[in-house]
């Protein structure tokens, strides 16, 4: 009669931790999810209308608040280079999906691909050092403002980062897309 080795109480608890754990992930999953199709929403809900005229600071001016249809309007020159669409995109530091957004924009500018003048990467929420300080280290080719009072966050009913609002050459809301997913892709061919 062959006799089954019992297994130890340290392989059981290891089990029932990566249970949990499993558990843990799957919640999370489903939260990332429900945001995101809330955020389709909401999103939604702003097509057709214009963006306002929300306050914000230009990192390359510290101190200096300005609108964002000025930003856009007197940054980026639409006299001079003909009217065209922009997107504004609204990131964090702390926020990894945003890092990749806006490394994966600055290989389009530095490929040729993408003007950097059709965008607008306004950081919400968030101290201007911080901000300051991710930029120190990482260099961007495209106009970059801070939203420090989350105006433009509370606009747009913002529910996650990077969120990118697509503007017409008349400032309106053509469409709004949250999540990290193929938004640079969107944006390259919504500005050509």
């Amino acid at each position: 009669m062959t006799t089954r080795a019992s297994k130890g109480r340290g392989v059981i608890w290891m089990r029932r931790i990566a249970n949990v754990g499993f558990g843990i992930a799957a919640l999370y999953f489903v939260y990332l999810v429900a945001i995101l199709l809330i955020s389709l929403k909401v999103n939604s809900e702003f097509e057709g209308q214009p963006l306002g005229d929300v306050a914000i600071e230009m990192v390359s001016a510290p101190g200096k608040v300005i609108a964002v249809e000025s930003a856009l309007a007197k940054e980026n020159l639409v006299a001079a280079v003909g009217a065209e669409r922009q997107a504004v995109v609204l990131w964090a530091t702390w926020c990894g999906p945003c890092h990749s957004l806006l490394m994966d924009l600055k290989s389009e500018v530095a490929a040729g691909r993408l003007r950097p003048e059709t965008v607008l990467a306004v950081s919400v929420a968030e101290p201007y050092k911080d901000v300051a300080a991710y930029l120190g280290e990482t260099s961007l080719p495209f106009r970059t403002a801070l939203d420090r009072e989350g105006s433009l966050a509370r606009r747009m009913k913002l529910r996650g980062t990077p969120t990118v609002v697509f503007l017409n050459a008349n400032g309106v809301i053509e469409k709004v897309s949250t999540g990290g997913l193929g938004l640079s892709g969107k944006i390259l061919d919504f500005v050509k």
